[in-house]
């Protein structure tokens, strides 16, 4: 993507602001106009003491006087509204990327680096304020000054000044950034992507600074920073160069422009009066055109971090809402059929043409070898994903003919790594349910056995838990996700690996509260455990994508087959940790 549509893009994002933005570009004309005004006037009031008329001198104070209260003001009009615009358009960004990128989630974005896309969240964005800010009004003052100048220049001075100057404001506004755009937009992709690198190292660092220090990875780690901010300082350091290069040249045109209107004046016969007059103006024309400089090393980085930005929104969703949504199903039945699934860039399926049926109000158990493709399934069910071929029925609907919203507020789902949010216990809750009482938080705590500790806290159910939960233990993150999942008090059930991090009083405790919930409702447990599952209606068995049995606990020890063998396995090895 270009220069030309990248800003066609920003600018029409920001239509919904245009008469702020329109107010922004007139008052930055304005006020340059009279800041060249200034520069003549003031060059006048020398010429008339310089020709024996100091008392013209007052009258011209006063002019002065206005024209730079008058310039002041113009200024703060231009200044507020365009970073009004400016500030505004940021936040409407943001609002964007999240609406764009949370339909992607979270099959778009798996894989991804959390610490990356931060900084295009808020790095990125903040850099793209200088295009709205710093930009349209001093680019479009930049076009729009000069030629008043040089009118006014050619139809009361000299035309020959006028036609001299031209040039030079046209090399200082566009030749010079023209000269170096490519080199500059190189290097401000890298510098961006540098950035979020260094964005990325910081935060994997923050959040395994246990690991680091545990296994004294800390000056590595340092080390692997240095060379980081190493690719981040060349750019740096190029963009530095192509700058300095730029204001040289500019310097070195306004000087050559300057000296050359002022020999064409000579040469045209003018007074000296005229000519003084004539510098002046020319001199005070490169404001508006030099303040291209100010701002095109910034834009360059803007424009970097727009193609960052949408380099992730851009992305289609992997999964989406159907065009016509059919109702939500009354029945509660879960059933998959002839399912194969293959995760992108992976050549094996992780589920291979597998069928069965969960009926309304029954429980059914997952069970399998780790990586056997058991969480595939709940992320199906709740279609995180598509399947490749096959279908999966809610209450006998296809799902991808359900809204997501839908889908989902139908399943409960408890996983073994649930995500806790550094708020308070109260609002973690509330995920589940925005509206719960805190009669209702703490009913749920009770039936995951939870609530006593929470009420040891400093500050009870308004404790903060610190980032992804870290003031808890594991067990007690995971009660706290199975309260959560109590709380929605969904039809279908989801426990994957719920209870993995629990010792066995406490698991048996929740699995007891779990059951009297599941009264009624349809429940699929993905175990690893086997002893959790051995009352189970059924119990399915997974081996390496595919499902291999199905039956009862005591059918399928009777078979002798891969369930018989796992059981046995966990058996042995409970036995010989016990011994």
């Amino acid at each position: 993507m270009n220069r030309i549509q990248i800003s066609r893009r920003l600018l029409a994002f920001g239509r919904p602001l245009k008469v702020p933005l329109a107010v922004s570009v007139t008052f930055r004309v304005l006020q340059m106009c009279l800041g060249i005004a200034l520069y003549g006037v003031g060059a006048w009031g020398v010429v008339k003491v310089a020709s024996g008329e100091p008392e013209a001198i007052g009258g011209i104070a006063v002019a002065m006087v206005v024209m730079a209260f008058a310039k002041g003001l113009f200024r703060y009009v231009e200044q507020y509204f365009g970073h009004f615009v400016a500030f505004k358009l940021l936040s409407l960004l943001r609002d964007d990327f999240y609406d764009r990128v949370e339909p992607q989630a979270p099959a778009g974005i798996e894989g991804g680096r959390s610490g990356d896309l931060l900084s295009r969240v808020m790095k990125d964005i903040d850099r793209i304020e200088v295009f709205y800010a710093h930009t349209i009004a001093p680019a479009l003052a930049a076009a729009v000054v000069p030629v008043i100048t040089l009118s006014v220049l050619g139809s009361v001075f000299s035309p020959a000044a006028a036609l001299v100057l031209a040039p030079f404001l046209i090399a200082v506004g566009i030749g010079v950034p023209w000269l170096s755009h490519r080199a500059a937009a190189t290097a401000a992709t890298d510098l961006r992507r540098s950035r979020g690198e260094v964005s990325q190292h910081l935060t994997d660092g923050v959040q395994g600074i246990r690991e680091v220090l545990a296994f004294g990875y800390g000056p590595r780690r340092l080390a692997e920073l240095d060379r980081l901010g190493a690719d981040g300082s060349s750019a740096i350091g190029r963009l530095g160069s192509l700058i300095a290069l730029r204001r040289g040249l500019n310097e070195l045109l306004v000087a050559t422009g300057v000296i050359a209107v002022l020999f064409t004046g000579y040469a045209q016969g003018l007074g000296w009066q005229d000519i003084a007059i004539t510098v002046a103006i020319s001199l005070a024309a490169f404001g508006p055109v030099l303040g291209v400089e100010e701002f095109v090393a910034d834009l360059e980085q803007a424009f970097a971090s727009a193609r960052r930005l949408w380099e992730i929104t851009d992305r289609p969703p992997l999964v989406s809402d159907p065009d016509a949504p059919e109702p939500r199903p009354a029945g509660r039945s879960i059933a998959f059929e002839s399912v194969t699934f293959a995760y992108p860039g992976r050549s094996a399926p992780a589920l291979e043409d597998v069928s069965f049926t969960v009926p309304e109000g029954r429980r059914y158990a997952v069970v399998g070898a780790s990586g056997s493709g058991k969480s595939t399934m709940v992320s199906l069910l709740l279609r995180f994903w598509d399947v490749d071929s096959g279908a999966i029925r809610v209450g006998g609907v296809p799902v991808d003919r359900l809204g997501l919203d839908d889908l989902r507020d139908l399943v409960a789902v408890v996983g073994q790594r649930t995500y806790l949010f550094n708020d308070t216990v109260a609002a973690n809750l509330r995920l589940a349910r925005p509206s719960a009482t805190q009669e209702e938080l703490e009913a749920a705590c009770r039936r995951a056995a939870l609530h006593d500790t929470i009420m040891a806290m400093p500050d009870g159910y308004d404790s903060v838990i610190g980032e992804m939960g870290e003031r808890l233990s594991g067990g007690q993150r995971q009660r706290l996700a199975i309260a959560r999942a109590l709380l929605k008090d969904a039809p279908i059930i989801v426990l994957d690996e719920a209870t993995s991090e629990l010792d066995t009083h406490t698991e048996a405790e929740i699995q007891r509260q779990v059951d009297e919930l599941a009264e009624g409702r349809t429940l699929l447990v993905i175990a690893h455990r086997l002893a959790t599952v051995t009352d189970a209606d059924r119990i399915l068995v997974v081996d390496h994508g595919r499902l291999v049995e199905q039956g009862t606990h005591a059918e399928l020890l009777a078979r002798q087959g891969a369930y018989a063998r796992l059981y046995a396995r966990q058996s042995d090895d409970l036995d010989r940790a016990a011994g």
